[in-house]
């Protein structure tokens, strides 16, 4: 499972080192995609082939559906560790993301994601914390197992 945050930096190739915490979860790589918010996901290649399934059963008659397979599939790619442990973040994606240098990584359970530091903080800045606390009550998120 991926969770908590770090800042990491971009070196000019487009190489970022994984939090080897993260590497052990992804032993052979991952699959970095477009997110959903102005940021990339980055997800363990089994993790990924189980969205790339679920989207690829989506009628291609239906445009929203093209349009969903189009924006994940088409925007994503597989990439392995170098001796390093960093992955190669293609150029198109970095730059989908505003990504040029420093970024924040954020664990989100079954995947992370990769920020620009100046464009995380101002969607974070974005939010307020009554309407975003609204919002989470409706999910009935619970902490015990069971009842």
């Amino acid at each position: 499972m991926f969770y908590s945050r770090a800042a990491y930096s971009i070196d000019k190739k487009g190489r970022m080192t994984v939090p080897s915490k993260y590497r052990e979860v992804a032993p052979d790589g991952v699959v970095v995609s477009k997110g959903l918010d102005g940021n990339l996901m980055v997800r363990t290649i089994s993790n990924f082939d189980q969205l790339a399934e679920s989207l690829n059963s989506l009628s291609l008659t239906e445009p929203v559906a093209r349009s969903c397979r189009r924006s994940v599939l088409g925007n994503s790619a597989e990439v392995t560790y170098d001796s390093a442990g960093r992955i190669l973040i293609p150029l198109h994606l970095r730059k989908l993301a505003g990504i040029e240098e420093n970024v924040m990584v954020i664990g989100m359970g079954d995947y992370f994601e990769i920020w620009d530091t100046a464009r995380l903080e101002k969607f974070e800045a974005s939010r307020d914390p009554d309407e975003e606390a609204e919002a989470w009550a409706s999910l009935n998120i619970t902490t015990t197992r069971g009842n």
